[in-house]
């Protein structure tokens, strides 16, 4: 089992109540089912980097990096205004909520540039290589900066990584739903499928908040474990981008989330044997 850099007790504490006090968007929907898949990675003893590519002041990234085991990285990455880093407003208040949760400077590593001028060659350069677990792409929504954004992020995505793609079917952004569409077309696209649909469940309630995107190798292990830890929030499965039964789901209420305790573990042995 992987050394975490947290204790069970913080990030807890840090899923259920500090996450609230960073600026950003998060909805507790997403947060619930991204809570789910960091438990199934460690579970299935999945290790690796993690990034993000629109970071804001830390909201989601802040999570992530409460899951990193010891001598992992999390790779901020964000334009942070225009011309490139003028937004210091942004960067500082990133930089302070980095510290007062303690994320060490040796687990986190931020990059100040216009994700369209990285290349999958240069990002790889940075990361060292092939090995993030999970990588949330939430930067510039046109069509052409999500297409290049969600190649570079598959370009350093580990055999088991999963990337979190934002903003799917939300009418404020429709090119980010054409440009998903054209992704899972590409022939150079392998072995990427869609593995999850987490729908949007306010304060801004349109389309689905999160899309997950696995390996196909890995992504039933993924859809099982995420529908059991939240069978009370699953609609149904439904094909998309012509690959079956993506689960989607859907939040009436708060998140019914079950947590990843002995019985789960269990049941989970069951599924993978």
């Amino acid at each position: 089992m992987a050394d975490k850099l947290k204790s069970l007790e913080t990030r807890t504490r840090f899923a259920t109540g500090d996450v609230a006090s960073i600026n950003g968007m998060l909805q507790s929907g997403s947060l619930s089912i991204i809570w789910s898949l960091l438990e199934i990675q460690d579970y299935l003893n999945v290790t690796g980097d993690i990034a993000e590519i629109g970071v804001h002041q830390g909201k989601l990234f802040l999570l992530l990096c409460h899951w990193l085991n010891r001598g992992e990285t999390g790779y901020a990455i964000d334009i942070f205004g225009r011309p490139v880093g003028s937004d210091t407003e942004n960067i500082d208040a990133l930089i302070a909520n980095l510290e007062q949760f303690k994320i060490p400077e040796d687990h986190y590593r931020l990059e100040i540039c216009d994700s369209i001028e990285l290349s999958g060659g240069s990002l790889r350069d940075i990361i060292g290589g092939a090995g993030v677990r999970l990588f949330s792409v939430d930067g510039d929504h046109s069509k052409k900066a999500v297409l290049h954004d969600l190649a570079i992020a598959e370009s350093v995505l580990s055999s088991e990584g999963v990337i979190i793609a934002d903003d799917l079917f939300n009418v404020w952004y429709p090119n980010v739903t054409e440009a998903v569409y054209d992704f899972f077309r590409d022939p150079a696209v392998k072995d990427l499928v869609p593995m999850a649909f987490i729908s949007a469940n306010g304060p801004v309630e349109t389309g689905a908040a999160k899309l997950l995107i696995a390996r196909e190798e890995v992504a039933d292990k993924y859809k099982a474990g995420l529908k059991l830890l939240n069978q009370d929030d699953l609609k149904h499965c439904d094909p998309f981008a012509d690959h079956p039964n993506v689960p989607h789901f859907y939040f009436s209420g708060p998140p019914q989330k079950r947590a990843l305790d002995e019985v789960m573990i269990a049941i989970l042995d069951d599924i993978y044997r």
